[in-house]
């Protein structure tokens, strides 16, 4: 049988290169120097580290014109709020959690802020296939209740697990499973 891990445990590591691409909106295009004056900078990123590499002198004197981040921005979210994400994606590098973010994202939540609003009610279990999952679920959870011996050896946990696999609480990936309902 197999064990259901916490989400704190560590398998393959996950590294996201947070960056930003950040221009001062106060210097016009010159052909000069290099075009625009902006810079890329690795999140979180304080407002004076953007001070002194742009010269920029309040938060309305730049704006982020590209980024490499595990998430969407909306066109208004604040760089404070942009640290707090990444501050949480860097909480959850190298768990299962944190190596499937996307594709859990893009099954059951909106935004990055939904997924880590919910992020303690996903269940993972650290099972190879859905026939495992099956027989876990069965024999550790009990979802059909205490069963005799007798009865055990003739359930079918590939059709089990296949039953399982169609469910819209389930996400089967290399990680291992999650379940959100």
């Amino acid at each position: 049988y197999y064990a259901s891990r916490g989400l704190g445990d560590v398998y393959k590591r996950q590294m996201y290169e947070m960056r930003l691409y950040i221009l001062n909106t106060t210097k016009p295009y010159s052909d000069d120097e290099d075009g625009y004056a902006g810079a890329w900078f690795s999140c979180p990123v304080t407002f004076e580290e953007i001070k002194d590499k742009l010269g920029v002198e309040k938060e309305e004197d730049f704006e982020i014109e590209d980024f490499d981040l595990p998430f969407s921005l909306s066109p208004d979210m604040p760089l404070w709020e942009i640290n707090v994400l990444c501050r949480m994606v860097q909480e959850i590098e190298g768990t299962p959690l944190g190596n499937e973010l996307n594709e859990i994202q893009a099954k059951w939540f909106h935004n990055i802020s939904d997924f880590f609003y919910h992020k303690d009610e996903i269940r993972h279990y650290d099972v190879p296939d859905s026939a495992s999952l099956a027989e876990y679920l069965v024999m550790e959870e009990h979802h059909f209740g205490e069963l005799p011996p007798e009865l055990i050896k003739h359930i079918d946990f590939i059709s089990y697990g296949h039953e399982l696999e169609q469910s819209d609480e389930y996400l089967f990936t290399s990680s291992g499973v999650f379940r959100y309902r």
